[in-house]
């Protein structure tokens, strides 16, 4: 009776045990799982915030967020989407150029929007400028008032560039010299007054590349129109 008495009491021992074992498990795992959500809102603020509060979806699964853990967030802190996989955050400062940019990665800012962004201009552009290559299809960037001119493919990359929008955000740009190639290229379609605002601005420019600018013009056929400006501007 005894042994029945003290094995009963080890049982009821082990069971409380195993009880509070499972508990604390539990606790573990939810503690665990709240440490793992912070460590991943961790990662989208940091994104956001080097986005300047836009976020791509691949861009946070190559930091190793899940795809549930991204639209998750989006959903509880009421973020609009503005194209497959992308996002912006709602006291975020919508950067149309950027906005572009995302939706269409092989364009390049051009023309009037790239003199503006390089201080060629005073003047921006109602209309966003870009350059594409030839076959690429820009009918849904027309649609939306964009300004799109098509060159040979391999003219695309020449005088590629970064640079930063207004609000802070990279974006594909085409350099100063290309720039002033482009505009005395197609003189006849720009604005004169937008025309010789950039060439004194260029060529009075201390950090102009007069080289790369003869360079650009020889592949591009406008050699002698630049050479011409060069020797009046400078």
């Amino acid at each position: 009776m005894i042994l029945k008495i003290i094995n009963g009491q080890k049982l009821y021992r082990l069971g409380f045990l195993l009880f509070i074992l499972t508990f604390s498990l539990q606790k573990i795992k939810i503690v665990a799982k709240e440490v793992e959500n912070m460590d991943e809102r961790n990662i989208i603020d940091r994104l956001l915030k080097e986005r300047n509060g836009y976020i791509r979806l691949v861009e946070a699964q190559n930091e190793g967020l899940s795809k549930y853990a991204v639209l998750d967030y989006v959903r509880k802190n009421e973020m609009e989407k503005i194209a497959p996989g992308i996002y912006i955050s709602p006291d975020a400062w919508e950067d149309r150029l950027y906005s572009i940019q995302l939706r269409n990665r092989k364009i390049v800012f051009s023309h009037e929007t790239a003199l503006y962004i390089h201080n060629l201009s005073d003047r921006e552009s109602f209309s966003p400028v870009i350059t594409v290559g030839r076959g690429y299809n820009a009918k849904h960037l027309k649609d939306n008032g964009v300004v799109v001119h098509t060159v040979r493919q391999e003219w695309l990359e020449l005088g590629l560039t970064k640079a930063k929008t207004l609000t802070g955000n990279t974006v594909r740009i085409y350099d100063k010299e290309r720039c002033i190639c482009d505009i005395i290229k197609n003189k006849k379609r720009m604005d004169i007054q937008v025309f010789q605002k950039a060439l004194t601005s260029y060529f009075s420019d201390s950090e102009k590349n007069i080289h790369n600018l003869m360079e650009y013009a020889g592949i591009m056929g406008v050699s002698d129109k630049v050479r011409q400006y060069t020797e009046v501007l400078l």
